[in-house]
């Protein structure tokens, strides 16, 4: 992105612009959470910047074209919110408790009230590794809130999150997310809109 920026082309930082939470510990801490898109509100702000940013710097485009298709895509994100906030209203509180295998949900536990229990790798990035002392305290964490599920990444090798299942001593769904990423073409998470849509799904099945 420094390349193009450096060579004249237009760029966009998106992150910048969404009042971005941040990491509260691991290796990360102090840093901008930058996994915004699980939040639905935040990307209506950002189809604004974008829309805003086109407009702007893209030579001889139709502004009244991009005004309609951000409007259009606006108006999917703001039923996308609804609809994920009328499935997480059936998960009781005492449920509304989230473990990652890293630090993904923040965003999304922000915008529709869950607590964040932990996460495997305690920072924001795949690159680590929990120490065990890490995976023993998260599974006496997950024991004392009696966590039914741990949210994995769908690209991501499952194997901890068992270790963890087992060290905790609890039975422990394994549910699989699409965090980092979109699915393939025809999956369940194939586009941004159905990526999120099969997430609620899978963390209300997880949680319930």
């Amino acid at each position: 992105m420094q390349t193009a920026a450096d060579a004249g082309v237009p760029t966009l930082t998106l992150g910048d612009h969404l009042d971005p939470i941040r990491y509260a510990q691991g290796d990360t801490a102090g840093a901008p959470d930058p996994h915004f898109w699980m939040d639905p509100q935040r990307m209506i702000t950002a189809v604004d910047v974008i829309e805003q940013a086109v407009s702007r710097a893209v030579d001889g485009v139709d502004v009244a074209v991009v005004a309609r298709n951000a409007e259009r895509y606006r108006a999917e994100l703001r039923a996308l919110d609804g609809s994920m906030s009328l499935k997480f209203n059936a998960i009781t509180e005492g449920r509304r408790k989230l473990v990652t295998n890293h630090h993904v949900l923040g965003y999304l536990a922000d915008r529709f009230g869950f607590q964040v229990i932990g996460a495997i790798v305690p920072s924001g990035t795949t690159l680590a590794a929990p120490s065990p002392s890490d995976l023993q305290s998260l599974a006496g964490a997950i024991r004392s809130a009696r966590v039914p599920a741990v949210f994995v990444d769908s690209s991501q090798p499952e194997r901890l999150a068992h270790v963890l299942a087992e060290q905790a001593g609890v039975h422990v769904r394994i549910v699989a997310l699409y965090t980092e990423s979109l699915g393939p073409p025809g999956t369940s998470g194939a586009t941004y809109l159905d990526m999120i849509r099969a997430n609620a799904d899978a963390i209300v099945n997880g949680l319930s």
